[in-house]
């Protein structure tokens, strides 16, 4: 008798984005060349490149396939500090010319990186500029392409820092306790259930965008509470309900108006509240929508059949969330799936 738990595995299998997926087989031979293309840019402007290296979640193992077919390449470039300019513009002024000679049109030097989406085909490139010292210290490239001195700025940051604390062992409800690689690939797989949930829930693209997937996978990552039982049998489906509990508690506030808040803090360099500026804005709808898709997970828990259940979650996830033709749902068993190692 299938389980709920496959289900969420079926659904998993249907959201995951890896390099390695045959739909991203462009997408990363043109990451390639264009990280081969700046690489010597900068060799021959006389920046010395230290490394290129992935960020976002293809870097975090948590990449879903994005509902608009829009795909994304977030490759960063470190330049030794000893080499680099004092005008942290100047590289990103390079990354723009590399790309508008390379198929992509109208790129932009915005604050934290160069961007521009491709002409051909339906991906978009974010190419942040970091500097390393001696000591492996991070600054980030930050100004727009007409900033003022007062404006742009080699900032402190951690990128590598960030990845490593999103995929460690790290258990932050119980500090002292650290994560399996069961519970981990349940965690990926919780991060990606999420994703699509804010790619289905908000229909505007701008505002989808303002519930930016670092913060969710922080927060998830901070709120997480594994479910596998001793026998290695995963329940994604309570460790997502009691998951979303704590991150309800834990990074709203509620407001005179009644409307809530979000606050939410890089756990690395440099240390800052992600939402600065839009914590309103992004909790007024963000909240409730948590609690909805709460009170939707504690509602399938009452249906008697496996079909019901689906139908409820395929209402919250979308139509990648599989059906299921079952009368009468599995109660025998918590979940019915070890957790696969397949969860990147």
């Amino acid at each position: 008798m299938a389980s709920l738990q496959t289900k969420y595995i079926n659904f998993k299998d249907n959201i995951a984005l890896t390099r390695e997926c045959d739909h991203y087989k462009k997408v990363r031979e043109k990451d390639e060349l264009i990280t081969n293309k700046v690489s010597k840019a900068f060799r021959d402007e006389g920046y010395e490149v230290h490394s290129t290296f992935l960020q976002g979640s293809l870097a975090t193992h948590t990449g879903i396939i994005p509902l608009d077919g829009d795909y994304d390449i977030d490759r960063a470039i470190a330049i030794t500090k000893a080499s680099s300019p004092d005008n942290p513009l100047e590289p990103k002024k390079i990354i723009k010319d590399v790309l508008k000679n390379h198929n992509f049109k109208e790129p932009k030097i915005k604050k934290p990186c160069v961007t521009a989406d491709y002409i051909n085909e339906p991906f978009h490139i974010d190419f942040p500029t970091y500097r390393i010292d001696s000591s492996s210290n991070y600054e980030l490239a930050v100004g727009k392409e007409f900033s003022d001195e007062n404006n742009r700025s080699w900032s402190p940051s951690d990128p590598i820092g960030l990845v490593e604390w999103i995929t460690s062992e790290k258990n932050h409800q119980v500090p002292y306790i650290t994560l399996t690689e069961e519970e981990k690939y349940q965690f990926y797989r919780l991060v990606r259930y999420m994703k699509r949930w804010r790619d289905e829930r908000y229909s505007s693209k701008s505002e989808r965008k303002k519930v930016y997937s670092v913060a969710l996978t922080i927060m998830i990552k901070e709120s997480f509470c594994p479910n596998i039982d001793d026998s290695g049998k995963a329940d994604d489906h309570k460790a997502l309900k009691d998951t979303l509990e704590i991150m309800i508690n834990r990074y709203f506030t509620r407001n005179s108006d009644g409307n809530y808040s979000i606050r939410v803090t890089l756990p690395v360099l440099p240390y800052n509240n992600i939402y600065q500026d839009k914590g309103e804005a992004v909790g007024k709808l963000l909240h409730p929508r948590l609690k909805n898709l709460l009170n939707a997970l504690k509602e399938v828990d009452t249906k008697d059949t496996l079909k019901a259940q689906c139908e409820l979650l395929r209402k919250h996830f979308g139509n990648d969330f599989p059906e299921s033709n079952n009368e009468i749902r599995d109660k025998g068993t918590k979940a019915g799936l070890v957790g696969v190692s397949d969860g990147a």
